[in-house]
């Protein structure tokens, strides 16, 4: 490797600065939390979807080492992305060609290794120069949990603190909007921030695309920089010989039909796929971040059946990117999505008709909440009744628009969906 390809990912050896055009000023949630841990000596794991910021995080955290007067030459970011080299080369290539000291007689020195998991044995190669060398501090980042295998984990124990990045939250969304808006005023604040919700669950997950309005490039933008390269590269490179054409038929069954039911005999048979071969490709999506599945909650065992789990999108832009605009059909399907994916909700309940789209279980209690595009008394009226059933006492109805309790028979309280992505704490505090 040659010293001229390091440069290359590392202007601030020349100008003493990120380039700007690698920098964004709004800084997401892990940011401060992440240096919180500059100092220590376990590596950093970053890991989240495709395009929801981890590059960019990374040079923001390079800019703050270099505003604290951090000499630009001990910092070194490689990106393993569309660079076939290896880490040791990489690190070797700076050592001798840059540093041109060993690393024991330079104070403090910062490594960034960007979609690490392209790297074969990674994990071995990186372990080796952290138990070497105190002195390294070590970032690396992928683009799916597919970075960690359990030989990973075992591997790195100790030595690891891992971060996820999750996609862009509705919250962070209307703060690089500049919008503020607090819990006391929600109510009457709600026909101006319906639109920017709207607006938010047709680009859900994506800071890059936060300002764009044409459609179709918002579409094209999802589907070609995260479904593609996650089908197309990702998943095959990680997992070999792989039928990408039976990945995107998946793909598109979980994106067009949010909150479906993985029934995999019937599938089985519908695809005319082995069962097994089946469960391995839901799996490599999941662990992609493609898809958040949820398992019907069991109270008896505490535990979530692994039978009948529905598959969300993991953001609801990915529904938007293959279905266009939200109809009538699937909008309460998209918001499902989205407090799914903000929530971060395992469970659903059904036996024999009763069915809840979520359960909220915490230390003290469960919450039951059902989502619909619009109330209706009848919906109401049912999701009480089944409250009840359940020996609980109360729930939660999120629709598009409307604030309003209901209390017969079981307390319901009725709020928008934005609001409870907003004031999630505060609203479950009134319960």
């Amino acid at each position: 490797m040659k010293v001229d390809e390091l440069f290359r990912f590392n202007e601030w050896w020349d100008s003493g600065k990120v380039n700007e055009t690698n920098l964004e000023k709004y800084k997401r949630y892990l940011f401060p939390k992440l240096l919180k841990f500059l100092q220590d000596k376990q590596i950093i794991l970053l890991t989240g979807l495709r395009r929801v910021g981890k590059t960019r995080l990374l040079y923001q955290i390079i800019q703050y080492l270099l505003d604290k007067n951090v000499n630009p030459k001990k910092i070194l970011y490689f990106s393993f992305d569309e660079e076939a080299f290896d880490v040791k080369d990489v690190i070797e290539t700076y050592r001798t060609g840059v540093l041109r000291k060993d690393f024991k007689q330079v104070d403090k020195i910062y490594m960034f290794f960007d979609e690490i998991h392209k790297v074969k044995d990674w994990e071995n190669k990186i372990k080796s120069y952290y138990d070497l060398n105190p002195n390294v501090k070590i970032f690396v980042s992928g683009s799916a949990s597919l970075i960690l295998s359990k030989k990973s984990r075992e591997s790195l124990a100790g030595r690891i603190y891992e971060f996820v990045l999750k996609p862009l939250t509705f919250a962070e969304f209307l703060e690089m909007k500049n919008v503020k808006v607090n819990f006391e005023d929600a109510k009457l604040l709600n026909q101006k921030i319906l639109p920017y919700f709207s607006d938010f669950i047709r680009k859900a997950g994506f800071p890059e695309i936060i300002n764009e309005e044409d459609e179709e490039k918002i579409r094209s933008y999802v589907k070609l920089s995260v479904i593609e390269r996650i089908i197309y590269r990702d998943i095959p490179k990680e997992f070999g010989k792989v039928d990408v054409g039976l990945l995107e038929i998946l793909v598109n069954l979980f994106f067009k039909n949010p909150g479906s039911t993985l029934n995999i005999e019937n599938l089985s048979k519908d695809l005319r796929r082995n069962k097994r071969t089946l469960m391995n490709y839901i799996h490599y999506i999941e662990l992609s971040l493609l898809i958040n599945l949820v398992s019907n909650f069991r109270p008896s065992a505490l535990a979530g059946s692994r039978k009948n789990r529905k598959a969300y999108p993991s953001t609801s832009s990915l529904i938007f990117s293959l279905t266009g605009r939200f109809n009538d059909d699937i909008i309460g399907k998209v918001l499902e999505t989205a407090f799914c994916s903000e929530t971060g909700a395992k469970y659903y309940f059904r036996k024999g008709d009763k069915e809840i789209d979520f359960l909220l279980i915490g230390n003290k209690k469960t919450i039951p909440v059902e989502i619909k595009h619009k109330k209706s008394e009848t919906d109401v009226k049912r999701f009480a009744s089944i409250i009840k059933k359940l020996n609980l006492s109360e729930g939660i109805m999120l629709t598009f628009d409307t604030f309003e309790n209901y209390e017969k028979g079981a307390k319901v309280l009725i709020c928008p969906v934005w609001a409870f992505l907003l004031f999630k704490d505060k609203i479950i505090a009134q319960l």
